[in-house]
């Protein structure tokens, strides 16, 4: 998805200097007699215009800056936006190569987007305050937060700390509940034996698995619910749809184009037929009891930990509000935890020499730790591969995104203006061989290797973000949910290599799409699937 957004900095079209038509002008006027006045009030015109421009007109900061992709000549700004729309990803990584850690930029549709790379600058872009750069308004600008998933989410994200807090903290006591979701999706989607292989698209499949143990942990069995499942796989895929067409709506126009158009609203209505009566009924409880109900647990899932955090505010404590926070927090998780779980899928089924060594971690490890979160942990072969994968394919040739609130000064002495687009490379950052060696090579075991080394063990985990592992962003706006979303794809992958043996038709990893910035795994590719005879199982 290319960025867009709707307030420029500063016009940027590149116009011819008007010192380099002045001798064609003269030469015009002093050869036609008829028209000699004319030529010489249209002269003087540009020579005043050439005055004003040079003395009248802030210049901004970022002309400071080397630009790539633009060609030099009239418009070549919006040329070069098209092109980067087009091949963004190569354009970044040529830029990335050219300025070495410096700053440049590159054209969107009416303002620039400026990338730093480095450990210091992405150092300075981690520590800098929202006052001056934006995190949620750098989201905001891409995916149009506003529309396609709330004004309230947008401005009142009260589901970050919930997912910070509580729910981080009971995965380990859910876990079962998340096993046993896995065993049963799977039975569902991929009912293969041991005598017959079966083909399933990969995407269609994967999916619904997700939403069903991601709801587990949200909503409790509700998540087996076909018509609910349905509801969040398509909320998930149209969020990024709406964002994509709202990016080339005029700005005046987005309100009443989202109303129209958008698909907030009815996923909201469908939502609350399914969870309005669950969310009301804990409401009560809360209102009467507590925490603490009589005879009987409260639930432990996301509807009562939000229940807890919005305890005394009347606006969030809303069935409309709170359904909409867990189509947001669903969002969040289906969509990158169903890519991580294809990228690494792909991957393991096109080299198949990796899954016995997987394989045989996992087996020995459920062995002696069951089903456990402690197990998930200790399979660090799998956290490698896992992680290897997410480095080659960590969602975007971007990331990090920040919009500018005031004017911010890096510690080069790069100044950004105000309204200023800013973000990382990550996908050329992930491919730097000063970060890794043999970068552009799959590596599964790379980072159990680099574990192996005395002191290293949690830095080079899959949760853990660094300024050379870039997928869940950096500093306290890495993404709160990272705990999650890798202990289920991990649980996820385990299962598979466990349950399964299986295949690509033609052997090949499936190639990644591609839309201007955004990389997404591939959504019509097949996995043939055979249940393994023999399975070594807690």
């Amino acid at each position: 998805m290319g960025f867009f957004a709707a307030h420029p900095t500063r016009h940027p079209v590149n116009c011819p200097d008007i010192n380099s038509l002045t001798p064609y002008l003269a030469d015009f006027a002093t050869n036609s007699t008829d028209v000699t006045i004319p030529a010489a009030v249209v002269i003087l015109a540009l020579a005043v215009f050439q005055v004003v421009r040079k003395t009248g007109i802030k210049r901004s900061p970022l002309d400071a800056l080397p630009s790539v992709g633009i060609p030099r000549y009239p418009c070549g700004f919006y040329v070069g936006a098209w092109n980067y729309l087009k091949h963004g990803r190569a354009i970044t990584q040529d830029g990335y190569i050219k300025h070495r850690g410096k700053p440049f930029k590159v054209a969107l549709a009416n303002r620039w987007l400026v990338l730093v790379s480095g450990r210091q600058l992405v150092e300075d872009l981690r520590k800098a305050s929202d006052e001056f750069l934006s995190f949620s308004e750098g989201i905001n600008s891409v995916l149009h937060h506003e529309y396609t998933v709330g004004h309230e989410q947008h401005h009142d994200p009260y589901q970050i700390p919930v997912v910070r807090s509580p729910m981080t903290r009971n995965i380990a006591v859910c876990f079962p509940d998340l096993y046993s979701e896995v065993v049963a999706a799977f039975e569902n989607l991929v009912p293969a034996t041991t005598d017959d292989w079966i083909s399933v698209c990969a995407m269609q499949t994967m999916l619904p698995v997700v939403s069903r143990v991601s709801n587990r942990f949200f909503v409790g069995l509700k998540c087996r619910d076909p018509e609910y499942i349905k509801i969040t796989t398509q909320f998930a895929s149209d969020v990024i749809r709406d964002a994509a067409w709202l990016h080339v709506t005029p700005p005046f126009l987005r309100p009443l184009a989202a109303r129209l158009f958008g698909h907030l609203e009815s996923a909201t209505r469908r939502a609350m037929k399914h969870l309005g009566p669950i969310i009301q009924h804990r409401l009560n409880m809360d209102e009467r009891y507590g925490r603490d109900w009589p005879n009987t647990a409260r639930p432990n899932d996301m509807i009562s930990w939000l229940v807890d955090e919005v305890r005394g505010h009347q606006t969030r404590r809303t069935v409309r509000t709170l359904t909409r926070t867990l189509l947001n927090v669903n969002f969040g998780a289906i969509h990158t935890t169903t890519e991580g779980c294809l990228h690494a899928l792909y991957s393991l089924a096109a080299n198949p020499n990796y899954i016995e060594p997987l394989r045989t971690e996992i087996s020995s490890i459920v062995q002696t730790e069951g089903w456990t979160k402690v197990a998930i942990g200790k399979m660090v072969m799998l956290d490698s591969f896992m992680k290897e994968s997410s480095r080659f394919s960590p969602g975007g040739a971007v990331g990090m995104l920040r919009h500018a609130v005031k004017d911010f000064t890096f510690s080069d002495g790069t100044v950004v203006p105000a309204g200023t687009l800013i973000a990382v490379p990550i996908l050329a950052e992930h491919h730097d061989e000063r970060n890794y060696p043999n970068a552009q090579i799959f590596d599964p075991f790379r980072f159990s290797r680099m574990r192996d080394v005395a002191g290293e063990g949690l830095k080079h985990q899959m949760v853990t973000p660094s300024p050379s592992f870039l997928t869940f962003g950096l500093g306290r706006h890495a993404c709160p949910g990272r705990f999650f979303a890798v202990n289920e794809q991990k649980l996820i992958m385990a299962h598979v290599i466990l349950t399964y043996d299986f295949r690509l038709e033609d052997g090949l990893r499936p190639e990644d799409e591609w839309l201007g910035l955004m990389q997404g795994a591939n959504t019509s590719a097949k996995v043939l699937f055979r249940r393994r005879k023999y399975i070594t199982d807690a």
